[in-house]
Parts: C-alpha cells; structure tokens; sequence
C-alpha cells in the first residue's frame, strides 16, 4: 500500500524516515527547477553521478529507463538519492514530457536491487514534466504492493 504524507522529502530523508528518496530527472543533465534544483544544491554529489551518466550515454535518450544513484557513501545522513530519468526533454512546459514506460521500467528494477528499503517519493512527473498523475499513482501503488510484499515501503510525499 503506496503511504501519503506531507512535508519536504529530503528534510525527511535527513531524519531517517527513508533509505532510498526517488526524484524525476530529464536526460539533459540539468537538475535546475523542481525538488532536482533542491537536491542538486543541497547534495551536489547527486549531480555528479546525473553528469558522469551523461558521459557514459553520449545519446541522452540512453538514459530513459534508468538511474543514477548518489549512495550512502556519498552523502551523510545515510540515505540513497535515485535519480530517475523519466523524461527526454523538459521544455516547452505544456507538454507531458513523462515517460511511462520509463517509470514502470525503473520501478521494477528498484524493486528487484533493494526490496527492504523504505522509498520516498515527490510527486514525481506530476509537476513540471505534467505527467498524467493517474497513470502515476497506479504505477507507484503497484510498486508499493511489490515493496511491501518483501518488507519494504512506498510513501508519496506531498510537499508542504
């Protein structure tokens, strides 16, 4: 069962509410608007391992259906940012620019890596890529099935 609650993510994060917080990234390496502005200010590591995958796929388009991770080694509080790469392009902004398909794939691999991990998530794609937030939500709560099936949680976390 997909968990709701309110406040910032990554102040929740910090506070050991969540092993691993899942964030939306576009494949052109910005991070500049949204909760990815926040995080790349407020860990810049996340960034890096966002630009390293830029050198690793030359095509952006590569980048669609996985992620990078900025792990615990990386940041203190002890907890994981995954940058997930849902979307191509992020302009014009009154376009859906959320891949579905992109999502669903890097949900599955999430499930697979760390089943026992408690996730937090944004409103992921449901902002600023204007992403069909119903589409979002059942695949988040099929996710939060799988997850809780093996020991973990899902919680979407409404800003606020």
């Amino acid at each position: 069962m997909l968990k709701h609650s309110k406040g910032n993510l990554i102040d929740m994060a910090e506070q050991g509410l969540f092993d691993v917080i899942v964030h939306g990234c576009n494949c052109q390496n910005t991070m500049g608007s949204g909760i990815a502005k926040e995080i790349k200010e407020r860990y810049p590591q996340a960034y890096d391992v966002d630009s390293a995958m830029s050198y690793t796929y030359q095509n952006p388009i590569m980048k669609l259906g996985n992620f990078s991770v900025a792990a615990d080694n990386q940041i203190d509080p002890k907890f994981e940012i995954v940058n997930a790469y849902t979307q191509l392009h992020y302009l014009p902004r009154s376009i859906d620019h959320f891949d579905y398909e992109s999502f669903e794939l890097i949900l599955r691999k999430l499930a697979v890596i760390s089943p026992f991990a408690r996730y937090g998530f944004p409103y992921i794609g449901m902002g600023l890529a204007g992403g069909n937030a119903i589409k979002i939500m059942t695949s988040l709560e099929l996710f939060a099935m799988r997850i809780t099936a093996t020991g973990g949680s899902a919680t979407l976390v409404e800003f606020g």
